[in-house]
């Protein structure tokens, strides 16, 4: 879809070169979305994990986040979803910086603007959501995140805001798999009922 060798984030790429010399097999470079163009849904979490999108170049898999999403994906038989991450490559320590979220807005447009489908979006925790609402030109400040809440992007689309389902939150509560999948059916009636 794009050039593969993104350099706007001298940091990132950096740091993606000492985890390659780490992990010779492991992607490092940017990991773009993938799922059905046709979709009425489309699913945004952070960045890639360190070993799991990072190290297969496939968002949200080999990890834990990815298995639960998926596992979400499967049992409710969601046939066409497209899946990615506001952040292409994965951050030191998961913690892009400010430029680093903003050098990727660009392709958080353009992956959207193909969606021609689209009437949900959820976001997977705050750095998600405020990224998203961001392109949408929408102040935070007016419309916080919240777990649950649904936000009319436009016209047609959208947004579902989540916790982040991190193996952190998840074992500290803060979310468990019957939330998230409470989330995911949300987004199966809005995507057709509105």
């Amino acid at each position: 879809m794009y050039e593969t060798e993104c350099t706007l984030c001298g940091r990132i790429k950096k740091h993606l070169q000492e985890i390659k010399n780490k992990y010779p097999g492991y992607h490092c470079k940017p990991v773009w979305g993938t799922g059905s163009l046709n979709s009425r849904i489309c699913v945004f979490g952070l960045a890639p994990g360190l070993h799991g999108a990072n190290k297969t170049g496939i968002p949200f898999t080999a990890d834990f986040s990815g298995q639960l999403i998926r596992e979400i994906i499967e049992e409710l038989e969601i046939d066409e979803y497209f899946i990615t991450n506001v952040v292409r490559c994965y951050p030191e320590k998961n913690l892009p910086l400010t430029a680093e979220k903003n050098n990727c807005q660009v392709y958080n447009f353009h992956e959207l603007s193909r969606l021609q489908n689209l009437k949900v979006i959820i976001a997977l925790g705050e750095v998600a959501y405020r990224q998203i609402i961001k392109l949408y030109d929408i102040k935070y400040n007016t419309h916080k995140f919240q777990h649950g809440n649904v936000l009319k992007l436009n016209e047609k689309i959208k947004l579902i805001s989540s916790y982040h389902c991190s193996k952190l939150n998840i074992n500290t509560h803060k979310i468990n798999k019957r939330m998230l999948k409470k989330i995911f059916l949300r987004a199966i009636k809005l995507s057709y009922y509105g």
